[in-house]
């Protein structure tokens, strides 16, 4: 059941509770109120009494239903505002983070595998947006976080965390696992080009990555997916290189070598 219509349904059944007990009021008080002009009287006052609350009860619950429906997708709109990315529709920091800590909050929950941090960068793109402008610049960004949405399953989470920098929480059992969705993304972007003719400039992504088994702080993972990412753009670019997190301190093991570019 979605959210919205759950406290929707929780909200009008509070509301009918109320509208019940204060029937029972009021056809108690008309009871009360009119028992000494006789029987017939004293049964139309309490029935009257009892009648009116219920019948404009449901003219009430509709209109309270549709008023918070209305309200909760307004709420719904700012959130999506307050968490996207204008220009690529991905989740921007904010919004990153919280789902990032979501999956943090699962693994903590789960007896195997783990979660991977990939934190993708545009190589050259200072050149791009100078020899071709800004706005072929932000075609790029674009053309990449269209490729890596349709590269993604529908768990994992997907933002835009800085200016030509994405990052990508994925649940995964092992290291391995993150080792081929990295390359798999990195090949993909590398088959993408943007500009015309002889201006064309082919795209190409640096990746870092940081796997952990064990629960850690997003900070904690991030810095450990950044200086991989550091070690990808000094080893050339075009690469990935991913790492397990060791402990819960977050120290690095099993670095490796850099998966350098495929010719």
């Amino acid at each position: 059941m979605p959210p919205s219509f759950a406290h929707i349904r929780t909200i009008c059944g509070e509301f009918l509770v109320l509208v019940a007990a204060m029937t029972l009021m009021s056809g108690t008080a008309g009871f009360y109120l009119f028992r000494g002009f006789g029987q017939p009287v004293m049964t139309t006052a309490a029935l009257f009494a009892f009648a009116v609350p219920l019948a404009t009860a449901l003219p009430y619950v509709v209109y309270l239903a549709v008023r918070l429906n209305s309200l909760m997708s307004d709420n719904a709109g700012l959130k999506r505002a307050a968490t996207t990315d204008r220009l690529t529709g991905l989740l921007n920091r904010a919004g990153f983070e919280g789902e990032i800590r979501r999956h943090i909050a699962t693994l903590e929950r789960k007896q195997q595998g783990g979660l991977m941090l990939l934190v993708v960068d545009a190589d050259n793109f200072k050149q791009i947006n100078d020899r071709l402008g800004h706005p072929t610049g932000d075609q790029a960004l674009k053309a990449i976080a269209t490729e890596l949405r349709h590269s993604i399953r529908a768990g994992d989470a997907l933002g835009r965390i800085g200016g030509e920098e994405f990052a990508i929480s994925l649940p995964c059992a092992n290291i391995g696992q993150g080792r081929t969705v990295a390359e798999r993304l990195r090949l993909a972007i590398n088959a993408l080009s943007v500009g015309e003719g002889a201006d064309a400039m082919r795209l190409s992504v640096s990746v870092g990555g940081a796997f952990s088994a064990a629960p850690q702080s997003f900070d904690v993972i991030y810095a450990a997916a950044d200086h991989n990412l550091y070690q990808a753009k000094q080893a050339g670019r075009n690469r990935s290189t991913i790492s397990a997190m060791g402990n819960a301190h977050g120290y690095l093991r099993d670095a490796g070598k850099p998966v350098p570019a495929t010719p």
